[in-house]
């Protein structure tokens, strides 16, 4: 899912570094760095959220007109090509148990996320005159 923001002069850094906290007190492992088109945070292994793979969030473009990006990006192929039905027939359920539960967990991360960010770019709107005003 992807949001964007327009007029609001959000100085990007600051709201990467924000983000960034966001995942941390969730208890993820999370690193942020910069990118071409402008800032990304990857985040992984939170006992919060077991997800079926990592989450990687970009931020593209500039302090008046961005774009922010939220993306769970599966791992590898594992379980994939095994039939539902089948599974469930094998091993009673459990990975099926396991899938719906990583997806649950996804949809109230991505619901905390937004809310979150909605927040912060209140908080922040207007921060990049302010983060090079002079003295």
């Amino acid at each position: 899912m992807e949001k964007r923001w327009i007029d609001k002069n959000v100085d990007l850094s600051l709201l990467t570094t924000h983000l960034g906290s966001f995942f941390k007190e969730r208890d993820f492992e999370a690193i942020k760095g910069k990118t071409p088109k402008g800032h990304q945070i990857l985040a992984e292994n939170s006992p919060r959220f077991r997800l079926d793979g990592y989450v990687s969030v970009a931020i593209e473009g500039k302090p008046r007109d961005f774009v922010v990006k939220l993306e769970l990006c599966k791992e590898g192929k594992r379980g994939s090509a095994t039939p539902i039905l089948l599974t469930t027939m094998l091993v009673g359920g459990y990975f099926l148990s396991r899938k719906l539960k990583a997806e649950e967990n996804w949809m109230r991360l991505e619901k905390e996320f937004w809310r979150h960010i909605d927040n912060v770019i209140l908080h922040l709107n207007n921060s990049q005159d302010a983060a090079y005003s002079p003295g």
